[in-house]
């Protein structure tokens, strides 16, 4: 071989070192990395971006590198894939004061915004919030400091998002996002939305059922807070994987709820059921009993009747009444259309669309901080 050819092997083979994606054994999701914005594969194919995460640079969900046009067709049952637990009973405490709490929303509602992705049953839905709101009682109504958030199991910091990179999001006050992991399932992510710490949290720190993490941020009335259950990945057409709260409860924390009123039976709508009745997320229809249900003793707030028509689960016998008509909306308030590169919160739901129809999504930057992408 000429040493000339030699020569340009040895550097295209130093500059790909240097400057291409890394294969990392090693790498995980939420663990330690060095340079942000420094991307790397892992054996598997998942393509992983490191961003800051608090005080801390970490590896974010990653992405499955096939570029191939039928990436979104794939089959999750035939591939090699980490799914979340169906039936692991890992919340072993009750995560907020039920006292202080007035209505949830379902699983599979209309409210807030739209958060569509797989189930933990591996169903791929779209146009519903796969997540649960929380709406408390009058008085402690666009409060920053009063209504409490507990650790649900012993677990992990596994991500932080404080409020200063979330870029305001049309919600005032958005307070910081907080992701627990637990050894019980490995594949999940328990995450808050927007909370304000008692205390100095950051990944990696361990944390015990019950333990106090803090206040939900909800600075206007109006304004409801939420808890996400994720899978730890995103599945490989990128499609996130969410759950609900209410699937892995101890006997003992669905004991608490039940005697509030609240019965796991109630709190998800069938996907068979929501495909019957879509959500319209431009509507101005507040909370309704269609997707939201009122602890004892309560009524649900800010609501009017749903345009969708019912679709109150069977083990609902009584039904909270609809107090005064209001157009109040949940969660952000934002408007219905985003805009490329704008910031972003993805625990608010990654799936977003620009004025001209552009489908966008939530990730990462070069930067590390998230921002409106063009979907590809």
């Amino acid at each position: 071989m000429k040493r000339s050819h030699l020569t340009f092997i040895v550097l295209a083979s130093l500059t790909l070192s240097l400057f291409g994606p890394t294969a990392n054994a090693d790498m995980k999701v939420g663990g330690a990395c060095k340079k942000l914005g420094k991307s790397a594969v892992d054996p598997s194919g998942f393509k992983y971006k490191c961003i800051k995460s608090g005080n801390k640079l970490i590896w974010d969900k990653g992405i499955k590198t096939n570029t191939s046009s039928n990436q979104n067709k794939v089959d999750p049952n035939s591939i090699s894939f980490a799914w979340p637990s169906t039936t692991a009973k890992y919340i072993t405490s009750v995560p907020i004061d039920l006292n202080q709490i007035n209505s949830i929303s379902k699983y599979g509602s209309c409210s807030g915004h739209n958060r569509d992705g797989y189930t933990f049953e591996r169903v791929l839905t779209s146009n519903l919030s796969l997540k649960h709101y929380f709406y408390p009682i009058t008085q402690f109504q666009g409060t920053t400091d009063k209504v409490k958030v507990f650790a649900p199991f012993d677990g992990t910091v596994a991500t932080i998002q404080l409020e200063a990179d979330k870029g305001g999001l049309g919600r005032p006050k958005n307070g910081n996002g907080l992701g627990l992991s637990t050894p019980l399932d490995k594949n999940i992510l328990f995450s808050f939305g927007h909370i304000y710490f008692s205390k100095s949290f950051k990944v990696g720190d361990s944390v015990k059922a019950g333990q106090l993490l803090g206040y939900a941020s909800m600075s206007d009335a109006g304004f409801d807070f939420d808890i996400d259950l994720e899978g730890k990945s995103r599945a490989p057409n990128e499609s996130e994987v969410l759950g609900s709260i209410f699937d892995h409860m101890s006997k003992s924390v669905s004991d608490s709820f039940a005697g509030h009123g609240i019965s796991p039976n109630e709190m998800k709508i069938s996907i068979a059921d929501r495909q019957k009745q879509p959500c319209d997320f431009n509507s101005s229809v507040g909370r309704t009993t269609a997707d939201w249900v009122a602890l004892k003793g309560q009524t649900i707030q800010t609501g009017t009747s749903s345009p969708q028509g019912s679709s109150e689960s069977s083990g609902n016998t009584s039904k909270p009444t609809e107090a005064a008509k209001s157009n109040a909306n949940t969660d952000s308030g934002s408007s219905n259309f985003q805009k490329e590169g704008q910031a972003c919160d993805p625990t608010k739901g990654p799936n977003g669309k620009a004025s001209d129809g552009t489908q966008l999504v939530c990730k990462p930057g070069s930067d590390g901080k998230d921002s409106w992408q063009v979907k590809k």
